[in-house]
């Protein structure tokens, strides 16, 4: 993969991570529920840390395109 697309892929997913993990979208898992036992904001804030993180790997280790 270019560094161009690269750095524009992982420049977007920042903007993405901020969005996720900013008080808006936060706000619609502050609830008195559970999973598994564990509360929901924790979870939800964990589960999309780990997505963010898994994404940027693969973006960051992505090869060139097999042509």
């Amino acid at each position: 993969m270019p560094d161009a697309l690269r750095q524009q892929r992982l420049i977007a997913l920042f903007a993405a991570g901020w969005a996720l993990l900013n008080f808006p979208l936060l706000a619609l898992w502050d609830r008195d529920a559970t999973v598994a036992g564990l509360p929901l904001l924790p979870l939800a804030i964990f589960a999309g840390w780990a997505l963010l993180i898994a994404v940027a790997a693969w973006v960051a280790e992505a090869g060139p395109p097999d042509e």
